[in-house]
């Protein structure tokens, strides 16, 4: 018969089993973390910024927006993506025939990837085995294996300017820019061939698929509204009207509203995704080029190319921070937090 003096032994050795095995996955789980994180960045979060007049790179603390260092680029610093774990940056030179990649642990460019004449737009696709860059110079869309940073495809496209991969990474929307022939080409990822294009009447200027890949955004020059198409029929479903010029177009993941920057009044406007109906506008910098948001969907980092500013907004109160940076910033990426890696 178990004594007294033996139940409570066997009763504190199960809850030191339970609390040791509670440590163990608070240990690993951090652990996990601080291996996600590239090296040396000690739970910092970093924002890239590239300057497109300045053939630079700004890299900001993404939290105090502090600005830790400018690196040189290729020339005219245009399409920009960062991996899911923070630890590169491609950037393509719209004056060069280049992508740089940059080692975010050290803030440095470790290679250049040689694609074709005035590369522009670029994206990862969700594996992040795959970058696609649009050759706008040479009329093709190039495919990029991250594993050998080589070209290893190319698919004809005219006039090639802003890429989308939707969430699942089988579907890619290039945007169109020849005049005369504007359109929307639907790549597929895995044949590398153009499936569909959707003809426009207007230069589209950018493009891009909500996070959870049920419609597709964009925008055309002399069109004050956020076109929004169905990506599997190629139907344009809904607009929603904005102020003059409207350029980036998103429905990132974990925010509430999608978002717009807003050329005209200097403004990132706000919308529903559900109504497709603006909710509300916050006053950034002269004419914002691009904008991103960070993992957890509650701040938007917004570059503002007409004055060589950088303003990161509150997406809950409206309220903005504004920073210094280079010559015209266009596009903008911001590593994932620590906590975003765990999850």
């Amino acid at each position: 018969m178990m004594t007294m003096q033996n139940r409570r032994r066997r009763a504190y050795s199960r809850l030191s089993a339970v609390l040791i095995g509670a440590l163990s996955i608070g240990v690993a789980a951090v652990a996990y973390a601080q291996m996600a994180r590239p090296a040396g960045m000690k739970g910092q979060t970093k924002s890239y910024v590239g300057n497109f007049k300045d053939n630079t790179v700004s890299v900001i603390d993404a939290g105090s927006g502090a600005v830790l260092g400018t690196l040189p680029v290729s020339a005219g610093p245009h399409g920009m993506a960062i991996t899911r774990d923070g630890r590169r940056v491609y950037v393509s030179g719209d004056g060069s025939s280049s992508v740089d990649v940059i080692d975010t642990a050290t803030d440095k460019v470790v290679k250049t990837i040689q694609v074709g004449k005035t590369p522009n737009g670029i994206a990862l696709t969700p594996d992040d085995r795959m970058l696609l860059v649009t050759v706008y110079g040479e009329n093709r869309l190039a495919f990029v294996d991250t594993a050998t940073d080589a070209v290893i495809a190319t698919t004809d496209v005219p006039k090639p300017h802003t890429v989308a991969i939707s969430s699942d990474g089988r579907l890619a929307y290039v945007t169109e820019q020849e005049p005369g022939h504007f359109g929307l080409a639907l790549i597929d990822v895995a044949t590398r061939r153009v499936t569909r294009t959707v003809p426009l009447d207007k230069t589209p200027r950018d493009g891009e698929f909500g996070y959870d890949g049920k419609m597709f955004y964009f925008t055309q020059a002399g069109v004050s509204a956020v076109q929004i198409m169905d990506p599997a029929s190629g139907q344009i479903v809904a607009q929603i009207a904005t102020g003059v010029s409207p350029h980036f177009v998103s429905y990132p993941r974990n925010a509430a509203f999608g978002i717009v920057v807003v050329q005209g009044p200097g403004e990132l406007m706000l919308f529903d995704p559900t109504t497709n109906t603006a909710v509300r506008s916050v006053t950034v910098g002269k004419q914002p080029h691009w904008a991103t948001t960070s993992a957890d969907g509650k701040t938007a980092y917004v570059t503002n190319e007409g004055s060589n500013d950088f303003t990161i907004v509150d997406l809950a109160s409206g309220s903005t921070r504004t920073i210094a940076v280079g010559n015209a910033p266009r596009k903008v990426v911001v590593q994932p937090s620590a906590a975003s890696l765990t999850e």
